[in-house]
Protein backbone atom coordinates (compact mmCIF):
# COMPACT_ATOMS: atom_id res chain seq x y z
CA UNK A 1 0.00 0.00 0.00
CA UNK A 2 1.45 3.30 -1.03
CA UNK A 3 1.62 6.55 0.93
CA UNK A 4 -1.59 8.03 -0.50
CA UNK A 5 -3.63 5.00 0.44
CA UNK A 6 -2.13 4.95 3.92
CA UNK A 7 -3.07 8.59 4.48
CA UNK A 8 -6.63 8.00 3.24
CA UNK A 9 -6.96 4.91 5.41
CA UNK A 10 -5.75 6.75 8.51
CA UNK A 11 -8.21 9.62 7.91
CA UNK A 12 -11.12 7.22 7.37
CA UNK A 13 -10.25 5.26 10.50
CA UNK A 14 -10.08 8.44 12.58
CA UNK A 15 -13.46 9.60 11.28
CA UNK A 16 -15.00 6.18 11.88
CA UNK A 17 -13.55 6.07 15.40
CA UNK A 18 -15.01 9.49 16.20
CA UNK A 19 -18.44 8.59 14.81
CA UNK A 20 -18.58 5.24 16.57
CA UNK A 21 -17.54 6.77 19.88
CA UNK A 22 -20.18 9.50 19.60
CA UNK A 23 -22.98 7.09 18.64
CA UNK A 24 -22.13 4.58 21.34
CA UNK A 25 -21.69 7.12 24.14
CA UNK A 26 -24.72 9.32 23.29
CA UNK A 27 -26.88 7.35 20.83
CA UNK A 28 -30.09 9.38 21.32
CA UNK A 29 -28.39 12.72 20.82
CA UNK A 30 -26.33 11.40 17.89
CA UNK A 31 -29.30 9.95 15.98
CA UNK A 32 -31.40 13.03 16.70
CA UNK A 33 -28.63 15.26 15.31
CA UNK A 34 -28.30 13.05 12.22
CA UNK A 35 -32.06 13.21 11.58
CA UNK A 36 -32.09 16.98 11.95
CA UNK A 37 -29.16 17.39 9.55
CA UNK A 38 -30.75 15.08 6.99
CA UNK A 39 -34.05 16.97 7.23
CA UNK A 40 -32.24 20.28 6.74
CA UNK A 41 -30.38 18.88 3.73
CA UNK A 42 -33.59 17.50 2.24
CA UNK A 43 -35.35 20.85 2.61
CA UNK A 44 -32.40 22.62 0.96
CA UNK A 45 -32.36 20.21 -1.99
CA UNK A 46 -36.13 20.45 -2.34
CA UNK A 47 -35.86 24.24 -2.61
CA UNK A 48 -33.56 23.93 -5.64
CA UNK A 49 -34.95 23.67 -9.14
CA UNK A 50 -34.49 20.33 -10.86
CA UNK A 51 -32.23 21.83 -13.54
CA UNK A 52 -29.89 23.00 -10.76
CA UNK A 53 -30.17 19.96 -8.50
CA UNK A 54 -29.51 17.34 -11.20
CA UNK A 55 -26.31 18.88 -12.67
CA UNK A 56 -24.92 19.41 -9.16
CA UNK A 57 -25.64 15.80 -8.29
CA UNK A 58 -23.99 14.58 -11.48
CA UNK A 59 -20.94 16.78 -10.82
CA UNK A 60 -20.48 15.52 -7.24
CA UNK A 61 -21.05 11.92 -8.35
CA UNK A 62 -18.42 12.17 -11.10
CA UNK A 63 -15.94 13.78 -8.71
CA UNK A 64 -16.35 11.00 -6.16
CA UNK A 65 -16.15 8.36 -8.89
CA UNK A 66 -12.85 9.81 -10.15
CA UNK A 67 -11.42 9.87 -6.62
CA UNK A 68 -12.50 6.27 -5.94
CA UNK A 69 -11.15 5.03 -9.27
CA UNK A 70 -7.83 6.76 -8.56
CA UNK A 71 -7.59 5.12 -5.14
CA UNK A 72 -8.46 1.72 -6.58
CA UNK A 73 -5.83 2.15 -9.31
CA UNK A 74 -3.18 3.07 -6.76
CA UNK A 75 -4.15 0.08 -4.65
CA UNK A 76 -4.09 -2.57 -7.36
CA UNK A 77 -1.13 -1.15 -9.26
CA UNK A 78 1.74 -3.60 -9.36
CA UNK A 79 4.29 -2.60 -6.71
CA UNK A 80 8.00 -2.39 -7.36
CA UNK A 81 9.48 -5.87 -7.22
CA UNK A 82 12.01 -6.73 -4.56
CA UNK A 83 13.52 -9.47 -6.75
CA UNK A 84 14.37 -9.77 -10.44
CA UNK A 85 14.45 -12.95 -12.50
CA UNK A 86 17.80 -13.85 -14.01
CA UNK A 87 17.49 -14.08 -17.80
CA UNK A 88 20.49 -16.29 -18.58
CA UNK A 89 19.39 -19.48 -16.83
CA UNK A 90 18.08 -22.77 -18.17
CA UNK A 91 16.18 -25.54 -16.45
CA UNK A 92 14.77 -23.42 -13.64
CA UNK A 93 13.97 -19.96 -12.32
CA UNK A 94 16.49 -17.84 -10.45
CA UNK A 95 15.52 -14.65 -8.64
CA UNK A 96 17.99 -12.12 -7.30
CA UNK A 97 17.15 -9.30 -4.92
CA UNK A 98 17.66 -5.69 -5.94
CA UNK A 99 19.65 -5.18 -2.73
CA UNK A 100 22.20 -7.75 -3.93
CA UNK A 101 22.49 -5.97 -7.28
CA UNK A 102 23.02 -2.63 -5.55
CA UNK A 103 25.68 -4.08 -3.23
CA UNK A 104 27.55 -5.62 -6.17
CA UNK A 105 27.45 -2.36 -8.12
CA UNK A 106 28.71 -0.41 -5.12
CA UNK A 107 31.58 -2.82 -4.55
CA UNK A 108 32.71 -2.90 -8.19
CA UNK A 109 32.45 0.85 -8.83
CA UNK A 110 34.19 1.74 -5.57
CA UNK A 111 37.23 -0.15 -6.89
CA UNK A 112 37.73 2.45 -9.64
CA UNK A 113 40.47 4.98 -9.06
CA UNK A 114 39.37 8.43 -7.82
CA UNK A 115 35.92 7.09 -6.86
CA UNK A 116 35.27 7.95 -3.23
CA UNK A 117 31.71 6.81 -2.67
CA UNK A 118 28.90 5.13 -4.65
CA UNK A 119 25.19 5.08 -3.80
CA UNK A 120 23.28 2.86 -6.26
CA UNK A 121 19.51 2.67 -6.65
CA UNK A 122 18.18 -0.40 -8.45
CA UNK A 123 14.59 -1.16 -9.46
CA UNK A 124 12.97 -3.79 -11.63
CA UNK A 125 10.83 -2.84 -14.61
CA UNK A 126 9.09 -4.87 -17.28
CA UNK A 127 11.97 -4.37 -19.73
CA UNK A 128 14.73 -5.21 -17.24
CA UNK A 129 16.74 -3.45 -14.55
CA UNK A 130 16.85 0.30 -14.01
CA UNK A 131 20.06 1.58 -12.41
CA UNK A 132 20.75 5.05 -11.03
CA UNK A 133 24.14 5.82 -9.50
CA UNK A 134 25.19 8.70 -7.25
CA UNK A 135 28.98 8.74 -7.51
CA UNK A 136 31.33 10.99 -5.58
CA UNK A 137 34.84 11.35 -6.98
CA UNK A 138 38.05 13.15 -6.20
CA UNK A 139 38.72 16.61 -7.59
CA UNK A 140 40.29 17.14 -10.99
CA UNK A 141 38.89 14.09 -12.80
CA UNK A 142 38.17 13.82 -16.51
CA UNK A 143 34.37 13.72 -16.29
CA UNK A 144 33.53 12.07 -19.68
CA UNK A 145 36.22 9.44 -19.22
CA UNK A 146 35.18 8.62 -15.66
CA UNK A 147 31.49 8.47 -16.59
CA UNK A 148 32.30 6.05 -19.41
CA UNK A 149 34.26 3.83 -17.01
CA UNK A 150 31.38 3.78 -14.54
CA UNK A 151 28.85 2.91 -17.27
CA UNK A 152 31.09 0.12 -18.52
CA UNK A 153 31.39 -1.35 -15.03
CA UNK A 154 27.62 -1.09 -14.47
CA UNK A 155 26.87 -2.89 -17.74
CA UNK A 156 29.45 -5.59 -17.02
CA UNK A 157 28.14 -6.22 -13.51
CA UNK A 158 24.43 -6.27 -14.38
CA UNK A 159 24.48 -8.00 -17.75
CA UNK A 160 27.58 -10.22 -17.73
CA UNK A 161 28.23 -11.11 -14.10
CA UNK A 162 24.61 -11.22 -12.87
CA UNK A 163 22.87 -12.34 -16.05
CA UNK A 164 20.29 -9.54 -16.08
CA UNK A 165 19.10 -7.12 -18.71
CA UNK A 166 19.08 -3.34 -18.45
CA UNK A 167 15.84 -1.62 -19.37
CA UNK A 168 17.78 1.52 -20.30
CA UNK A 169 21.31 2.89 -19.92
CA UNK A 170 22.28 3.64 -16.34
CA UNK A 171 21.80 7.16 -15.06
CA UNK A 172 24.89 8.57 -13.34
CA UNK A 173 24.85 11.55 -11.02
CA UNK A 174 28.52 12.47 -10.81
CA UNK A 175 29.79 14.85 -8.17
CA UNK A 176 33.47 15.77 -7.88
CA UNK A 177 34.91 16.96 -4.59
CA UNK A 178 35.88 20.66 -4.58
CA UNK A 179 39.50 21.65 -4.81
CA UNK A 180 41.11 22.35 -1.42
CA UNK A 181 41.60 25.99 -0.67
CA UNK A 182 45.28 26.95 -0.70
CA UNK A 183 46.13 29.08 2.35
CA UNK A 184 47.94 32.32 1.65
CA UNK A 185 51.60 32.28 2.66
CA UNK A 186 52.41 34.82 5.40
CA UNK A 187 54.40 37.83 4.28
CA UNK A 188 58.12 37.43 4.95
CA UNK A 189 59.46 39.88 7.54
CA UNK A 190 61.71 42.58 6.18
CA UNK A 191 65.37 41.89 6.94
CA UNK A 192 67.26 44.59 8.85
CA UNK A 193 70.69 45.58 7.45
CA UNK A 194 73.61 44.07 9.37
CA UNK A 195 75.20 46.30 12.01
CA UNK A 196 78.52 47.94 11.09
CA UNK A 197 81.65 47.11 13.09
CA UNK A 198 82.58 49.59 15.81
CA UNK A 199 85.57 50.99 13.90
CA UNK A 200 83.33 51.97 10.97
CA UNK A 201 80.75 53.73 13.09
CA UNK A 202 80.69 57.48 12.65
CA UNK A 203 81.66 59.43 15.77
CA UNK A 204 78.91 61.38 17.43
Amino acid sequence: MNAVNRVVLVVLLLVAMLLCTTVLVAPVWAFDAIVRQLATLADFLDSLQWYVRVPLGILFALTLDVVFILLITLEVRRPARGSIRVEKTAGGEVLISVASIADRLKYEIDQLSTVLRTRPEVSGKRGGVVVELDVETAAGINVPEKAEQIMEVAHRVVEEKMGLKMARPPKINLRAMPYPKTPKAPAAPQERPPALPAEFEEPL
